[in-house]
């Protein structure tokens, strides 16, 4: 069992709202992998940013924030063949942005 976490956070680049905004509104999505090694232990912590990926991605302003793990048969095989040494992690960041 992998005592590592992911933490995501705000750094305050841009309005991020977990709730959702009226108005005319359109979905988008990203995708964030993190690296974990060694049954998914080191490092430890590994921080997500979450404004500052929408940010690069050229959004200025995103609610209803939704946070999904990606579940791949790849991530499975690498976990698999390397037993356990190295273990991908991937997200998808869902919001709304007008």
């Amino acid at each position: 069992m992998s005592c590592s976490s992911v933490h995501f956070i705000s750094s305050n680049s841009l309005p991020v709202d977990m709730n959702y905004a009226k108005g005319d509104t359109t979905e988008v999505s990203v995708e964030v992998s993190k690296d974990f090694y060694l049954w998914g232990k080191y490092p430890e912590i590994q921080k997500i940013e979450v404004d500052k990926i929408f940010a690069m991605e050229g959004f200025t302003k995103v609610s209803d924030l939704r946070i999904n793990e990606i579940h791949t048969t790849k991530k499975a095989m690498w976990m698999f063949f390397t037993f356990g040494m190295y273990y991908p992690q991937s997200f998808k960041l869902i919001a709304s942005t007008n």
